[in-house]
């Protein structure tokens, strides 16, 4: 089984119904909920994401929508030593360093991180993915 880091940007993606972009992330997460691959989050990003939902669809509905997707993904602490760690990294981007940090503490598992973003994870050295490069990875 594959094993892949969705970024907030792919989750707002598929949660919001963004397209273009919803599609690959849809299918992201039906394989996900098929159990054919494992996908994970970090808790910054339920943090992120419901703070935009609740502004779209109000805090109720976010609230309905995180728990689905919580039963989905795996999800994974952003701790005092990742935002250390993202701190004193490389990383021109806060938010992308502190998830990469909380990538890292789950590896080897995670494989790749999944974003529409891959020049905000450059600094790290795991492989970053877009959606539909993730989805060829496993042969869709």
């Amino acid at each position: 089984m594959r094993h892949f880091f969705v970024d907030t940007n792919v989750l707002l993606d598929f949660l919001m119904h963004r397209a273009p972009f919803a599609f690959a992330a849809a299918e992201l997460f039906q394989l996900a909920e098929d159990r054919t691959i494992g996908l994970y989050c970090s808790s910054l990003s339920f943090s992120q994401a419901h703070y935009v939902l609740r502004k779209v669809v109000g805090s109720s509905q976010a609230q309905d929508l995180l728990i689905e997707i919580a039963d989905i993904v795996t999800i994974i602490a952003v701790d005092s030593r990742n935002v250390n760690d993202a701190l004193r990294s490389s990383f021109t981007d806060f938010e992308d360093a502190l998830q990469y940090f909380a990538v890292l503490a789950e590896e080897p598992v995670i494989e790749a991180i999944v974003t529409r973003d891959p020049k905000g994870f450059a600094s790290g050295a795991l492989p970053v993915l877009t959606p539909p490069e993730a989805l060829a990875r496993v042969g869709r």
